[in-house]
């Protein structure tokens, strides 16, 4: 099976790249300005050789002068000039060009000893040429060819004694030369590019490996905090006897465990689904904390909880609320004659008939078989009905034989909060609690039994 690239060598990869782009673009570009450079520096090296020959040439002589002139002193002169340049100089070409007129130029002196321009044969034109013609030095800026070779050059006029061109001195630059000088400059262009690049591709690599490892690490980490963090959620359960939630299972089964080629992306569905675990198992533990672990009804610990709230709605004064305090019959000779396991039975049986009237938001047990009611309601009514409701219903299952060979009985008494008169939620317990235990007593004297538990 072919493995697919992971993002962290794609991300290398990428990076590579624009590095390469990066620097290819930059060694072009310092490549153009070196070569730029030195051919401004070699033109204008050119045109300093030129101007100088050119004013040292007598202009008149230059007019006139031919190679049939030659011995005489201005002939001489002239040509005197041009060796010296191109002997101490070490200059290949180094002559004189007529202007023919018409943009048609032709060779005057030339000193060179190898193959010399011939007198009055056509020179090849160009636009730095004519400018000279016109009277300003110039520099050819594209090379020429011609049957010496591939050139370029500079001219300097020569002006007479009426201010005129009377010839124009000219100063060939091989192309060769030129080339052989940028050469040198590409190729440590190109050396420092590819090393830079190299460079930069091994730091990127090793940069790279090392992050994969603490990345693979954390990733290892990550397993064994979820592992812990499931082992931990067992005993959580367990403890509190809470089958596991869908949600719960879910991560059990491996939800928290993500492979995958991306070791960040992996990291990341991790971190997530721990989160998501945490933030459910939280919620659980949060229930369970409020929950009575025997029944499923709130605990003391949400009855504390709720007439904290309570109190806090009647100083608001939006409260409207009513209480019901029950305590079960009897549960103390259940306990006495047939243990506590059948006295836990009975309570069990006795919330269950709670939780088919009330709903268990509304159900505290607050300890032993004593629970309370809370309601948010304050119509009489309302609470009497439940309350025959509640009765119907016991005395629904007592038709029933029960393990604990006695009919569930229960003590109730209510009261209902009133905003004029109860300053908290202790006073409108204390009234429902009284209520209780005055049916309690006399359920005990119709029973004629004085332990009353």
């Amino acid at each position: 099976m072919k493995r697919k690239i992971d993002p962290m060598s794609k991300y290398m990869a990428l990076l590579v790249l624009i590095r390469f782009s990066v620097n290819t673009v930059l060694g072009i570009l310092l490549t153009y300005q070196s070569a730029t450079a030195m051919k401004s520096q070699i033109n204008s090296r050119m045109l300093d050789i030129s101007n100088t020959a050119a004013s040292m040439i007598d202009g008149n002589a230059l007019r006139t002068v031919t190679p049939d002139d030659r011995g005489a002193p201005e002939y001489e002169q002239i040509m005197s000039t041009l060796r010296e340049f191109s002997e101490n100089i070490e200059l290949e070409y180094i002559y004189c060009i007529r202007d023919d007129g018409d943009k048609h130029f032709s060779f005057g002196l030339d000193p060179t000893l190898n193959n010399p321009g011939v007198f009055g044969e056509p020179v090849t034109y160009t636009d730095a040429l004519y400018r000279a013609s016109r009277g300003m030095p110039a520099v050819d800026e594209a090379p020429y060819k011609d049957d010496w070779g591939e050139f370029y050059s500079s001219y300097s006029p020569v002006f007479d004694s009426s201010g005129r061109v009377a010839g124009i001195v000219a100063v060939d630059f091989s192309k060769q030369y030129y080339d052989a000088k940028v050469a040198p400059m590409i190729w440590t262009t190109v050396i420092t590019t590819a090393s830079s690049l190299l460079a930069a591709a091994v730091l990127v690599m090793t940069l790279t490996s090392r992050y994969r490892q603490r990345i693979r690490m954390v990733n290892g980490q990550l397993n064994d905090l979820a592992d812990n963090f499931e082992k931990l959620m067992h005993e959580v359960r367990n403890m509190s006897g809470v089958n596991v939630t869908e949600a719960g299972s879910a991560a059990q089964t491996g939800s928290v465990r993500y492979d995958g080629d991306d070791d960040i992306e992996s990291m990341r569905m991790k971190i997530l689904a721990l989160r998501d675990e945490l933030h459910l198992q939280i919620e659980e533990v949060k229930a369970q904390a409020y929950l009575d672990g025997m029944t499923g009804v709130l605990n003391k610990t949400s009855y504390l909880q709720t007439e904290k709230h309570i109190n806090e709605a009647i100083k608001e004064g939006t409260a409207a609320f009513s209480v019901i305090v029950l305590d079960m019959n009897g549960l103390k000779s259940i306990n006495d004659d047939l243990g506590h396991e059948y006295g836990d039975m009975a309570i069990i049986d006795a919330t269950k008939a709670l939780t088919s009237v009330f709903d268990k938001s509304e159900i505290y047990r607050i300890g032993g078989d004593e629970c309370i009611v809370i309601l948010n309601t304050i119509s009489e009514d309302e609470i009497k009905s439940s309350i025959a409701r509640l009765e119907y219903r016991i005395a629904q299952d007592n038709v029933n034989e029960k393990p604990y060979k006695k009919p569930l009985s229960i003590s109730m008494g209510y009261s209902i909060y009133d905003r004029n008169a109860d300053k908290d939620y202790k006073e409108v317990f204390h009234r429902a609690d009284k209520c209780m235990y005055e049916d309690k007593a006399a359920y005990y004297m119709k029973k004629g039994d004085r332990r009353r538990r």
